[in-house]
């Protein structure tokens, strides 16, 4: 079993939707696995108009609910020296 068709599964499993919306999602993500929701949302649409952000988004948090993905954090560095601005 290819891993696309496991995550496919696992949606399924946990009653998720699997829409082609979500295929092609799932694909550009595992072509591209470095993208910011935003970077994928722009290459999704370009590829299938009908995907929004709120798709895009909806499925970043179901890859993180389902282990699939992790989410980056910006670390905020203490004390760090600035200018008056």
């Amino acid at each position: 079993m290819t891993y696309f068709n496991e995550i496919l599964n696992s949606f399924k499993k946990n009653g998720m939707r699997v829409t082609e919306q979500r295929k092609r999602l799932l694909s550009i993500i595992l072509q591209n696995p470095d993208l910011s929701p935003k970077e994928l949302f722009y290459i999704a649409h370009k590829e299938d108009n009908s995907i929004g952000r709120a798709t895009v988004y909806r499925t970043v948090r179901s890859l993180q609910e389902l282990g699939y993905i992790r989410r980056q954090y910006v670390t905020i560095v203490k004390n760090r020296r600035t200018d008056n601005v």
